[in-house]
């Protein structure tokens, strides 16, 4: 049976997993996470906000950026990187760097928002790692996100992530099962 519950952990004080399964083929997956016109549709962000940019050359070295407009237009936040590591269908690994801008207000997402900009702390960059792997009747995530300090893992959690990711990941689901005529 698929386990749709985003499952998070902190195996490390450096390190939070999250784990999802879906009930779709992993090559499906892989074509959601890594094609700009599927993750626009699915990854979360506040009601306020609008994804204005999603450029991924998904390629070992090629480079990734994604930026949300919050209310009048202010920038809310960008997410950029590079790809470090590209298996399809089966693993990608990149740099994540995440600014926030004055439209950010307080982040939206679920409680502990404000820690997000938490007194206009630089950025940090993180190490992401995703693997998909088959499972009987479907497709198994695991994103692993690696910080360079216990203290900016701590704002990660505190900011409503699982809460966004959840909600983002509900949503790719769904499109799953429009996919399979559902």
């Amino acid at each position: 049976m698929i386990n749709k519950t985003l499952r998070v952990t902190t195996p490390t004080d450096l390190q939070i997993v999250m784990t999802r399964e879906f009930a779709a083929p992993r090559k499906l997956v892989w074509e959601a996470m890594t094609k700009p016109q599927w993750l626009r549709r699915w990854m979360f962000c506040p009601d306020d906000w609008s994804m204005t940019e999603c450029a991924m050359d998904v390629r070992t070295g090629g480079d990734f950026r994604w930026v949300w407009d919050g209310p009048g237009g202010q920038r809310a936040m960008s997410i950029t990187g590079v790809y470090r590591e590209i298996v399809a269908p089966a693993r990608i690994v990149h740099t994540e760097l995440m600014e926030m801008g004055p439209g950010a207000g307080a982040c939206g997402g679920g409680g502990g928002a404000d820690a997000c900009a938490e007194g206009g702390a630089e950025p940090w960059e993180l190490l992401a790692t995703l693997d998909l792997t088959e499972t009987p009747g479907g497709t198994e995530l695991r994103m692993t996100l690696d910080f360079p300090t216990k203290q900016a893992r701590d704002m990660a959690l505190a900011s409503g992530m699982e809460y966004g990711v959840g909600i983002g990941y509900d949503r790719l689901d769904g499109f799953f099962a429009e996919a399979n005529g559902g």
